[in-house]
């Protein structure tokens, strides 16, 4: 045990002591897969746009009733407004090369009004008038309110805000105006419900459902690509690169058994990868709750939030993972001798990440039984529907074990094919 341990404080040193080696593991993957989260929405925009910046919704003759739910709503206030009367909104149309303009740039308008074009009367008094007439027994009232949603067509980022506002703004409160301006055919001698707009824990949860359903689909992937390149990195260096050097056959010539080298080595690389993965998914849910804005092509929404037993569901299953990888990375360099045929065949499997990755990012289904069964990408399974908050005991306690036999039995058939096991040592 104490020479497996100064082997473990051997590779460790190796890497901490060269910090091109402990900010290229630890630091570089992290900070990449953030930059390109963050980075990937504003270069959506650009690319649509011309711009980087993002257009507030323009609000014609927005009434009451909108702008006290949007200061009620957590989904509607993450939005930046600016208020036009139906004069400034007349002289805008007049602009017509700045309107144009404006749309293509991602801007997108909510006009409120009626279906007559009559700008005397406000949105809120005609919906009003509505419910009074059904509240008298007249079954053929009819509302003139209408509310258009304006934005060009051809601009990517103006299609995708349109629909991400009308689904998360629009749609609620259309549904919520029976109970603001019913009146008595909405609530008869009964007081309105009224939700406390201040309380932390209602603005948490109205966020943290669907910033965890993206969560589901884009963490996963990112953390196995980002282990599996650790591994293979540290894989290649710990053994592929000794034995290209002559080094390993004069380290197993050592006082030290070849299991006890084998095992520092692997406890070396599952501390490291194992930490360098806990904190990218740290700076992952920090980019979750910088995002306030909510942009429209944000791959993590605000709110992204683990309960403290799916968090700790988490931390099990990142070093089970690790190991299996390892396990494999191994077992492929003592394979081949080529350290040519070693690095290719040990950048194959990111391939197979990656295309998991894209899978999981489009999928519409669950992950089926069989899949908790197939080693890592079971891991990417059971991550998965932690983030949707779906988990089964069953499944952890498979995936763990199915992970941890596959990568003991392919280190036993390892040493047993290079004859590690020597007794002598």
């Amino acid at each position: 045990m104490k020479k497996t341990y100064s082997i473990f404080r051997w590779e460790l040193k190796k890497i901490f002591s060269n910090w091109h080696k402990t900010v290229t593991l630890f630091l570089l993957p992290a900070v990449l897969m953030m930059l390109a989260l963050n980075i990937f929405p504003l270069l959506i925009n650009y690319m649509s746009t011309g711009s980087f910046s993002k257009k507030p919704i323009i609000l014609v003759g927005a009434p009451k009733s909108f702008h006290d739910y949007v200061n009620e709503t957590a989904d509607a206030n993450v939005y930046t407004y600016k208020d036009l009367s139906y004069s400034e909104f007349n002289k805008f149309i007049e602009a017509e090369e700045k309107m144009k303009e404006l749309l293509k740039g991602g801007t997108v308008i909510c006009y409120f009004g009626s279906d007559d074009g009559d700008e005397d009367i406000s949105f809120d008094d005609i919906v009003s008038d509505y419910y009074n007439e059904l509240a008298k027994g007249n079954s053929e009232a009819t509302s003139n309110a209408v509310i258009f949603l304006g934005h060009d067509g051809e601009s990517l980022t103006g299609q995708l805000r349109a629909e991400q506002f009308r689904r998360g703004v629009l749609d609620n409160y259309q549904a919520s105006l029976i109970d603001r301006l019913g009146g008595d055919y909405a609530n008869i001698g009964s007081n309105l419900f009224s939700t406390d707009s201040f309380n932390p824990v209602t603005k948490f949860m109205d966020n943290r459902t669907p910033a965890d359903r993206s969560a589901s689909r884009i963490v996963p992937g990112m953390l196995l690509i980002m282990m599996y390149y650790c591994v293979y990195s540290l894989a290649s260096d710990m053994f592929a690169s000794e034995k290209e050097r002559g080094f390993w056959a004069k380290l197993i010539m050592t006082p030290v058994s070849s299991v006890q080298i084998f095992a520092g080595k692997i406890l070396a690389i599952l501390l490291i990868v194992s930490g360098a993965t806990y904190l990218t998914a740290l700076l992952l849910f920090f980019s979750s709750w910088l995002n306030t804005s909510n942009d429209a092509m944000s791959l993590l929404p605000f709110g992204m939030m683990l309960t403290p037993s799916e968090l700790l569901i988490l931390i099990i299953t990142i070093p089970f993972t690790v190991f299996v990888m390892t396990a494999a990375c191994i077992s492929t360099i003592f394979s081949l001798k080529k350290m040519q045929d070693i690095t290719v065949n040990l950048q194959l499997p990111l391939i197979f990440f990656l295309g998991d990755f894209f899978i999981q990012m489009f999928r519409g289904t669950r992950p089926m039984t069989l899949e908790y069964f197939i080693p890592m990408h079971n891991s990417l399974a059971l991550i998965s529907e932690t983030y949707m908050a779906q988990e089964k005991l069953w499944h952890v306690i498979v995936v763990l074990a199915i992970n941890a036999a596959v990568a003991f039995l392919v280190l036993r058939v390892t040493f047993k094919k290079e004859g590690l096991y020597d007794k002598s040592k």
